[in-house]
């Protein structure tokens, strides 16, 4: 028996199909939002997509990354600064733990990133970044966003970076950004 708040939905309504309610459907949808919003950060970083990033976090929401703290309307102007220190990132968020508590959710993620940038003598380095973010989302208006961010570093490693030659045919993902021509392929 259910109640006109978890009406049930029913394909063809035999014994045994699955079932799901518009609250189990409420929090799914809810969940894939959330899981969207965490996803999108590696992307908009390494494209130094500005208009992306200041969708992902409230202009209030508390960002702590370590080597910054601010107020979710700077973040994306430092992240972009930042990336562009180096020739190429890359960073993967994954194993993410997600729980949405009504208009609030609160989820926790691994966080590894990759960089290639010029050393103090113009030899290239390579820095390896393990860590996990500790997040708040709140939907405001029916959109979901960060609402604070903690980064907590697991470890780091910088070394010379010496490119195989056999690599050089491959493409580069050098000097991402919204000029680069394969800039929002999908």
């Amino acid at each position: 028996m259910h109640n006109s708040s978890s009406k049930a939905l029913d394909e063809g309504g035999a014994s045994g199909e699955a079932r799901l309610d518009l609250s189990t459907l409420q929090r799914l949808s809810d969940e894939a939002d959330c899981r969207s919003v965490l996803m999108r950060y590696g992307p908009a970083v390494d494209w130094r997509d500005r208009e992306a990033l200041e969708a992902l976090f409230w202009p209030d929401a508390d960002v702590d990354l370590g080597f910054f703290r601010g107020r979710g309307s700077e973040a994306a102007v430092f992240l972009i600064e930042n990336a562009g220190r180096s020739l190429r990132r890359c960073h993967i968020t994954s194993s993410v733990n997600l729980r949405v508590d009504g208009d609030r959710a609160y989820a926790e993620s691994c966080a590894v990133t990759r960089a290639v940038s010029l050393g103090a003598e113009y030899d290239l380095v390579s820095h390896l970044f393990v860590g996990r973010y500790l997040d708040r989302l709140d939907r405001r208006g029916g959109q979901w966003r960060l609402a604070s961010r903690l980064y907590l570093l697991q470890s780091a490693v910088s070394e010379a970076y010496v490119e195989d030659p056999a690599l050089a045919p491959l493409s580069k993902a050098d000097g991402l950004s919204p000029a680069h021509p394969l800039f929002r392929r999908i």
